[in-house]
């Protein structure tokens, strides 16, 4: 005869097994998802390894990746997903290309997309400003990031502008609110330096 302690013990063990089952089923989709250039191993930074603390521990601060192109910006947006699910996180992720929210944006307006990316737990916003900004476009990321802080609901972007100027006063003043990490990306182009 089992003790109630011992069924404790083995409902725990089942609930880890399955917990662990279903990280690594999410894993193997994310990182399935990842584009082969970003699948390389390298060093997280310390601001963003300490952003990943504070968001696991209910932070819904923002982080802002700025940088000249090819200093990492993009694969730490990739990798932030793949740490966190290690970490036992199981959210929805969302990393969206420029291009990809202009797709949505620009008429006709993809009201779907934006309300799915507006909602969801964690949104990255990568290259934000790498091509044309235009007046809508700057509405539409305003909006995003308006109700994303709102609801409060962190954004991560990757940018090579040198400021958020271009992306109008709301944005910038919603990323200067509640603590969020800024991470300047410098050096030389790891593109052109491995091509």
């Amino acid at each position: 005869m089992t003790t109630p302690e011992q069924r404790r013990a083995r409902h725990d063990a089942e609930q880890a097994r399955a917990r662990a089952e279903i990280r690594d089923q999410t894993l193997d989709r994310y990182l399935a998802r990842r584009p082969k250039a970003f699948a390389s191993d390298g060093v997280v930074r310390t601001e963003i390894r300490q952003w990943m603390d504070d968001f696991l521990t209910g932070s819904h601060a923002s982080l802002l990746l700025r940088g000249e192109p090819g200093t990492g910006k993009t694969w730490h947006l990739w990798k932030i997903g793949e740490l966190l699910i290690r970490r036992g996180w199981f959210g929805r992720y969302y990393l969206v290309s420029d291009f990809e929210f202009k797709a949505a944006a620009d008429r006709p307006v993809d009201r779907d997309k934006l309300r799915t990316w507006a909602e969801a737990p964690l949104l990255a916003l990568d290259d934000l400003g790498a091509s044309q900004l235009y007046p809508w476009t700057v509405d539409a990321i305003a909006q995003l990031i308006d109700t994303r802080w709102q609801n409060q609901l962190p954004t991560l972007v990757s940018t090579n502008l040198h400021s958020l100027e271009p992306l109008g006063p709301r944005t910038r003043s919603r990323f200067a609110d509640g603590g969020s990490t800024s991470a300047e990306f410098t050096g030389t182009d790891y593109r052109r330096t491995h091509a």
